[in-house]
């Protein structure tokens, strides 16, 4: 198992999720949002285009499963990716048919500097919970820090992004420089990171721009660190278990 087959099983599993919705609604006749309205994913496109839209999510997601599951991790990977999707979609889309704007007013706010949904915080957190830090899924950590006001410990699931450099630890920060978590981080100067089983204390913590932190990220991530508008880099030490 590698962590690339790892990723092909969550993000093919998302997909398939993602065509359902958009399957439905054009089958029945009905306008659903989808990337090629105006606003993209907030306004109505025909169900046409919804047809299509699903059927090129299925056919890629597909094409992505097609060698099958044939690891725990990636059984796992299929499993958070699929229910990743469908709580994603389901919290947007919710929103939108409200008269909101979804992920769009959530990406507003991030640039205003306010943290995630509280909402979608709460809807994800279980399956991060049970998935981070994880021999069998490697991507998703558990980090151990303690609040720069309150002095109370917290434990923070995050996504580890694999590095060109095996003794850099490089966690994306979708929500900007301002994460709580990453503040305290910062001020302390170190922290615990539980990951694949094993527990490391990790420490000269670095807040760095997007373009630095693609620099460090491998290949068939860059382009995922580019859309994020910081990143946290830091250096491991010890596996204390």
């Amino acid at each position: 198992m590698s962590i690339r087959s790892v990723v092909r099983s969550a993000v093919g599993a998302a997909l398939l999720v993602n065509a359902v919705p958009h399957g439905v609604s054009g089958v029945r006749g009905r306008p659903f949002p989808s990337p090629f309205a105006d606003p993209p994913g907030v306004g109505m496109s025909s169900p046409g285009v919804n047809v299509g839209w699903s059927a090129a999510n299925a056919i890629v997601g597909a094409l992505l499963l097609r060698r099958g599951i044939r690891s725990r991790g990636e059984a796992v990977a299929a499993v958070a990716g699929a229910i990743s999707m469908a709580v994603t979609i389901s919290y947007h889309f919710g929103d939108v048919l409200n008269g909101g704007r979804g992920l769009r007013g959530t990406l507003a706010r991030r640039s205003a500097g306010s943290g995630p949904p509280r909402v979608l915080v709460k809807l994800t957190e279980p399956i991060a919970n049970a998935l981070a830090g994880r021999r069998w899924f490697p991507l998703w950590a558990i980090l151990h820090h303690r609040g720069r006001k309150s002095g109370r410990t917290y434990r923070t699931p995050v996504a580890v992004l694999p590095t060109v450099d095996p003794e850099i630890v490089l966690i994306g920060l979708p929500w900007g420089r301002n994460t709580n978590w990453a503040r305290n981080v910062v001020a302390a100067g170190s922290a615990e990171l539980t990951r694949s089983g094993a527990t490391r204390s990790v420490s000269l913590p670095r807040i760095v721009e997007s373009a630095e932190a693609a620099a460090l990220a491998r290949p068939p991530f860059r382009s995922l660190v580019k859309r994020m508008p910081a990143a946290i880099v830091l250096r491991p030490s010890r596996i204390n278990a």
